[in-house]
């Protein structure tokens, strides 16, 4: 069969590459399938873009696959529409963050065929083998949401593959790694040659505001220390990587699998290799050790996402965490050598100036190298999204905007007249005057393209031009 997967514009090219397509095309059978990668977003193609038609005339698909996130969604609607229009024959497969939060909302769009929710790398193929028999069976396809003859909306049982190491590595070629790479892809590295991988999936964590046990499930599982080398060292030797960022949510909820992944990497004595895990550690799950083995591995900073200093705020948000324990986690991290980076939110439902102030509080305590404070915004599919529909604070089809430029989507109402934007070029200005080193330290670590736009865009809500 001809399956076309397209990853639709919308996504900022230097920090999001489409690495679920890359491993639904490496985990079916290329030898029996044509399988494509579209990369609108690369490719700077929009719905309303003539290449779509030249695709499927040139190609001529069976089916076709489509990523949506929240951010993505109506314009992944808006294709999969175009390509209906053109030609309906094409069955038409959805997936991605969006549709696993929101699969009823989603099916609801008649030009959906099929949608996955959560994992899908091999639940894919199996769904291909299926569509080419006489008469499919979907029933035992798991992850797979469809319709019935009647118009009934099905949706099959939750599968995490608890072998992880049955699924194989990301295609870099199909997702186009190197043409990203001159595009400016840095997820948080200084190093432009880098490149994404995933150690773990799953978070037993029951934060409300967070949507990674609805896309990985709650039990966490782990790829085998010898898969980890053989993934790293045909990064660094075939596709010359210089840095690797794991992005796992709970790449140290298991502290001695931590310490085992970082006593390999040392092992393989990769000159010049670094290591990061931009999307934050659990910082109770840590000790001295563990940061002394991730400096020796290659790491040169480490994030923590302690979210607040509110106590209040942060049993709203139900994350388990004592923020007294942070100031001394941040001190350990540097005493190992490392940079220490922070993740707060800011606008919390319920959240008052005092609950702020606390986080302030806890920032200036720490004297982070760097931190960054998100507005808060209700994902789709999350408790605190459902409370917040339920109370009328947000509409049922309310998608988040931004966390960083300080236009937040949802504001409770007890920070209505709060300057999030001051807020931030304040204690940037603090962090600049009180720990100049940071100064260097970010402009020589993060892209002064991002920085400037963040700067600016705050400055211009602060004085509302």
């Amino acid at each position: 069969m001809k399956i076309a997967l397209v990853w639709p514009k919308g996504f900022n090219v230097k920090t999001v590459i489409p690495l679920s397509l890359g491993y639904l095309k490496s985990n079916i059978d290329n030898k029996k399938h044509d399988v494509r990668i579209f990369d609108f977003a690369l490719s700077d193609i929009d719905s309303e873009s003539s290449k779509i038609e030249e695709m499927v005339r040139d190609f001529n698909p069976q089916i076709l696959g489509i990523s949506s996130w929240t951010v993505t969604y109506a314009e992944s609607f808006r294709i999969l529409e175009r390509i209906k229009s053109i030609d309906r024959s094409i069955m038409t497969v959805i997936g991605g963050v969006h549709a696993t939060t929101s699969p009823g909302e989603v099916m609801k769009n008649k030009n959906v065929d099929f949608l996955f929710r959560g994992e899908a790398e091999l639940r894919f193929s199996e769904f291909v083998d299926e569509v080419q028999k006489e008469i499919p069976n979907y029933s035992k396809i798991g992850n797979l949401t469809y319709r019935t003859g009647s118009g009934d909306i099905i949706n099959n049982e939750l599968v995490w593959e608890k072998e992880l190491d049955k699924i194989k590595i990301p295609d870099y070629d199909a997702i186009r790694l190197e043409d990203y790479i001159k595009r400016g892809y840095r997820y948080e590295s200084k190093d432009g040659r880098n490149a994404p991988i995933f150690l773990t999936r799953g978070c037993p964590y029951q934060c409300d505001f967070c949507s990674a046990s609805i896309l990985n499930g709650r039990i966490i599982r782990y790829h085998s220390k010898e898969y980890l080398a053989k993934w790293v060292t045909f990064l660094y030797r075939e596709k010359h990587i210089k840095t690797i960022n794991i992005i796992d949510d709970n790449f140290t909820f298991d502290r001695q699998y931590a310490k085992e992944c970082c006593d390999t990497l040392i092992g393989l004595k990769l000159k010049g290799l670094h290591f990061g895990t931009p999307n934050g550690i659990r910082i109770e799950r840590t000790d001295k050790e563990l940061f002394k083995m991730m400096k020796q591995a290659g790491w040169e900073n480490i994030t923590i996402a302690p979210e607040s200093g509110s106590i209040k705020t942060l049993k709203r948000m139900k994350k388990n965490l004592d923020p007294a324990i942070v100031p001394q986690k941040v001190k350990e991290i540097k005493e190992a050598g490392l940079k220490a980076i922070g993740f707060f939110i800011v606008g919390y439902p319920g959240e008052t100036s005092k609950d702020i102030e606390d986080t302030v509080r806890l920032i200036r305590k720490c004297r982070f190298d760097f931190f960054l404070l998100h507005n808060f915004q209700p994902l789709p599919g999350t408790p605190v999204y459902t409370k917040l529909v339920e109370e009328g604070s947000i509409p049922a089809t309310f998608f988040h905007t931004d966390y960083h430029t300080g236009k937040a989507g949802y504001v409770p109402e007890e920070l209505k007249d709060f300057s999030f934007s001051f807020l931030r070029i304040r204690e940037y200005l603090y962090l600049a005057v009180t720990n100049p080193l940071s100064v260097i330290y970010v402009l020589k670590n993060f892209d002064l393209g991002m920085i400037f736009r963040r700067v600016l865009s705050n400055l211009m809500n602060m004085f509302a031009i």
